[in-house]
Formats: structure tokens, C-alpha cells, sequence
């Protein structure tokens, strides 16, 4: 067969129209579709060109939740060996925790017990976080604010600021 030389270049009609019905991208992916599908560009042998592989349908697949070695399921009729011993939560024995730790939470958590109370101290703590961020950590992150000018300010035409 006869060989196109694909180094020419096209004359100004055809990049002018070409422009006018394709975007770049487009132009691009039919110029190498053309040089891949038809004649290689070094040897002159033909390529093959694959078809394309039809999609697959994706396949329903059901999850199950499963534990232990024989992959038994969740059973309703004994929770405690499926889910673990949840009484261990629920137990208010003096033995859970020691004497000592239990007087020193229950003394530490006893001003904020109600709900009240810990609204109120949140809404103390807040604004007073803010204020001593605003007059002693602004100061210490050096802050331009803070600091003030550096330099000289430099004098413009006539000696003005």
C-alpha cells in the first residue's frame, strides 16, 4: 500500500476547520488513534489494536458479620459469648475500684455534678481563656499587634510618610 507521510504539515484550510469542529484534546486523541490504528510511524508494520474488553455488571455480594474460628453469626440466644460480657458496665461493687481513687473523683466531680453547674463553668471559662490569650499569649506568640514597628518608616516623595 502507499504510505502517508504524517509529518506534513496540514495546510491552513484544514487547521483552521479542524479548529472550528474539535477541541484540542479531541484533536490530539484522533491524531493518535490514527497513528496507532493504521501504519507504525517507525517500522511500517501494521498494529493491532485490541478490542475493548465489555464492562462487567458488578456482582451483588452480601456481608456477613462473623467471629470466632467456625464463622458463626451473631446469635441472639447467647450475646454474651457473641458480643462479649457487657455486665462488667453495669456493676457498682465497691471492689471495681479502690477506696482511695473513688473518694478523689467523687471530691474532684462533685462542684460540676449537675448540669447547671458545668453550663455555668464552661460559660465562665470560655470568655476568661480568650482574655488571658488576649493579654498574655498574644504577647508571647510576638504578635505584630504586639510588638509594634520594627523598622523606620521610610519616607515617600517629599519626604512625607
Amino acid at each position: 500500500g502507499r504510505r502517508r507521510n504524517l509529518t506534513a504539515r496540514p495546510t491552513r484550510r484544514s487547521t483552521y476547520s479542524a479548529h472550528l469542529n474539535s477541541s484540542p484534546t479531541l484533536i490530539k486523541a484522533k491524531m493518535a488513534f490514527c497513528i496507532a490504528s493504521s501504519t507504525s510511524t517507525f517500522v511500517g508494520a501494521k498494529v493491532a489494536v485490541r478490542a475493548k474488553a465489555a464492562r462487567r455488571t458488578a456482582r451483588a455480594v452480601q456481608t456477613n458479620a462473623k467471629y470466632g474460628d467456625e464463622s458463626v453469626y451473631f446469635d441472639l440466644g447467647d450475646v454474651e459469648s457473641t458480643t462479649g460480657s457487657w455486665d462488667v458496665y453495669g456493676v457498682e461493687s465497691k471492689a471495681r475500684y479502690p477506696d482511695q481513687q473513688e473518694k478523689f473523683f467523687e471530691q474532684a466531680a462533685q462542684g460540676l455534678g449537675r448540669r447547671e453547674a458545668m453550663y455555668s463553668f464552661l460559660a465562665l471559662a470560655g470568655p476568661a481563656a480568650c482574655l488571658v490569650f488576649g493579654a498574655k499569649g498574644s504577647k508571647d506568640a510576638k504578635l505584630p499587634i504586639t510588638v509594634g514597628p520594627q523598622k523606620e518608616p521610610q519616607l515617600g516623595p517629599r519626604d512625607r510618610l
